[in-house]
């Protein structure tokens, strides 16, 4: 198991031994398209907190995450074709209320499966998001952006090389 991976017990709860870049807030619906994302992150240097990979078995699930909440200074809050879950609802409202009290970031992510009239949540609606419906620009370099606060290069057809430096850019 990776270190990021790696959880210690402390008050009864798991409690990272690696601080995280983004919390993943997701609906269960969306789950196999959104661990693909992660794993996108983590090939990139991003540390994701992605509940089941860090959600020890035998600890309070729920004390855990309100314990990363309280930490990470950011969120991805994905949605997709069914709009925003029960409890993904409940991890948002804390995650608002985080960014009231310390500045946490909340980044509105917009799956592909999402239907094309997607109306966001009324506070979700006024953060800038992501949408990974539109290739350009490139969604997962945006959502790093938003993460990391680290802007992409971007590549317009005047910046990118031509004949044989192309080769190496």
């Amino acid at each position: 198991m990776s270190d990021m991976r790696r959880i210690s017990v402390g008050k009864g709860a798991g409690v990272s031994e690696t601080d995280y870049d983004v919390f993943i807030c997701y609906a269960d619906t969306d789950k196999e398209l959104v661990r693909t994302i992660s794993l996108k992150l983590m090939e990139r240097g991003i540390k994701p907190w992605f509940d089941e990979w860090e959600l020890r078995p035998g600890l309070a699930w729920q004390e855990t995450l309100e314990n990363e909440i309280e930490r990470i200074n950011s969120a991805a809050v994905f949605v997709g074709k069914m709009g925003i879950g029960p409890w993904q609802n409940r991890e948002l409202r804390a995650f608002l209320e985080q960014f009231i009290r310390r500045g946490c970031l909340v980044i509105p992510v917009i799956l592909p499966t999402a239907a094309p009239g997607l109306e966001l949540p009324v506070f979700l609606r006024s953060f800038a998001w992501v949408d990974f419906r539109k290739t350009n620009p490139d969604p997962l370099a945006q959502l790093i952006w938003g993460i990391m606060g680290k802007r992409p290069i971007l590549r317009t057809p005047d910046t990118i090389p031509s004949g044989p430096e192309r080769m190496h850019a």
